[in-house]
């Protein structure tokens, strides 16, 4: 068997990007070498891997929990059931806090999943800031922790096991930024997720009750201290979210910014 054949069986039933991933998986070659060698000869025990994970792939389970990882500000990230997968429009939190040029200052990223997020910030960050990555889930954290290491940050990040800011709530925190890409898809929203998502990815990263704003209302009750806070949002979110930020923070400023589709996706609070 060919790789050509393999295309020629499949290219009806799946997206070609999706097969050239899972024949470069399967046969430990680079996806160019899949594109530039359509003659190369698969052999049987390649043949069979790359038929579990097309028939994986098919009952919608994602690549990126197929493959093991996903690529996320340039770096790379182990995800699996316990994770979220890193979606490119969350790199638009990453590019609004380094220009920032944050420095001495507290970095907090809520609900940490993979670490993807504070991994990408201490990764770019050269000038001496202390780094947080705080998660509800034990699971979760040790990919998180993996993924410090492999990325080679493991000695500037703390990983702290808890319930939004909680594990923080006890230190006085200064000069901080918090980060958070909270569950926030309303119940209908979740329940028109494609079963990529709702098959596979857990609910609890996902759904949040109040229409989706539960839980950055819990969160957004637990600052008392002085704060720059980015969060990521659904776009039908931006009115009731700006209700709920004047509500708790009065005096603050918010700026909502837009991602490269130009939906919203960040709002940006100056408390």
């Amino acid at each position: 068997m060919k790789i050509a054949d393999i295309f020629s069986h499949y290219r009806e039933r799946m997206k070609q990007l999706d097969i050239e991933l899972l024949i470069s998986h399967a046969i430990k070659k680079a996806r160019e070498f899949v594109l530039a060698h359509p003659e190369f000869e698969i052999s049987n025990t390649q043949a069979i891997k790359i038929e579990e994970l097309i028939k994986r792939r098919l009952k919608h389970e994602p690549i990126a929990y197929i493959l093991g990882e996903k690529e996320f500000y340039g770096l790379d990230f182990k995800v699996n059931e316990h994770t979220l997968i890193p979606r490119p429009e969350t790199e638009l939190i990453i590019e609004k806090v380094l220009a920032l040029n944050p420095k001495n200052s507290n970095i907090v990223d809520i609900g940490t999943g993979s670490g993807n997020i504070i991994i990408a910030l201490a990764k770019n960050l050269q000038a001496k800031n202390k780094f947080f990555g705080i998660d509800i889930s034990s699971k979760a954290l040790q990919i998180a922790k993996q993924n410090a290491k492999t990325n080679k940050v493991e000695k500037k990040i703390k990983f702290l096991k808890g319930n939004l800011l909680q594990p923080l709530t006890k230190n006085k925190i200064e000069n901080a930024i918090i980060i958070a890409n909270l569950p926030y898809l309303s119940k209908k929203i979740y329940d028109a997720t494609m079963p990529d998502v709702k098959k596979f990815e857990p609910k609890s990263a996902l759904y949040s009750a109040e229409e989706g704003l539960a839980h950055y209302r819990k969160l957004f009750s637990q600052i008392k201290f002085p704060a720059k806070i980015f969060i990521e949002f659904s776009p039908e979110q931006k009115s009731s979210l700006s209700k709920l930020a004047k509500e708790l923070f009065p005096k603050a400023k918010l700026n909502f910014h837009k991602d490269l589709a130009q939906k919203w996706r960040i709002l940006e609070i100056s408390r």
